[in-house]
């Protein structure tokens, strides 16, 4: 992997973490890791399924090869998108700042937005897995025909 996309998918985690760490620090710091653990995993698996199904009738080493730089490039991005707001209601929710129908509405909003965020990455995948194979092709038909 490149080392500058590698050093902005690093970086990219680390200040996904850090602003859930800052809106929920009032949990304590093991319940905020916990919290944190918990939430790049569920990230991790739920990117995990869509990149499998985005790779359906896709060649399957090109798909193998891009899946790991791919899911860990978009994981800190889908962190970004969903979990700091919904810690933000999480830790309005403890100190009773908003109910909780008003904080399961906003959850299902989230919820739905994070759905079309999932649909619009699931076309992306595919788009970068195509393109892929593309660029692969026209190496190996170059690379024939100087020979």
């Amino acid at each position: 992997m490149n080392t500058y996309l590698m050093i902005g998918t690093v970086l990219a985690n680390a200040i996904s973490v850090f602003t859930v760490y800052k809106l929920i620090k009032g949990l304590g710091k093991r319940k905020s890791l916990l919290y944190i653990a918990i939430s790049i995993a569920i990230m991790y698996i739920i990117l995990s399924i869509v990149y499998w199904l985005s790779g359906i009738g896709m060649n399957k080493d090109i798909h193998e090869a891009s899946k790991n730089f791919v899911i860990y490039l978009f994981v800190p991005i889908n962190m970004f998108l969903t979990v700091p707001y919904l810690a933000a209601q999480y830790m309005k929710l403890l100190v009773n700042e908003i109910k909780r129908e008003k904080f399961a509405k906003k959850v299902e909003i989230v919820a739905i937005i994070f759905a079309v965020v999932l649909v619009i990455e699931f076309f992306y995948f595919r788009s970068i897995q195509s393109n892929i194979a593309e660029i692969n092709s026209n190496v190996s038909t170059s690379a024939t025909s100087q020979n």
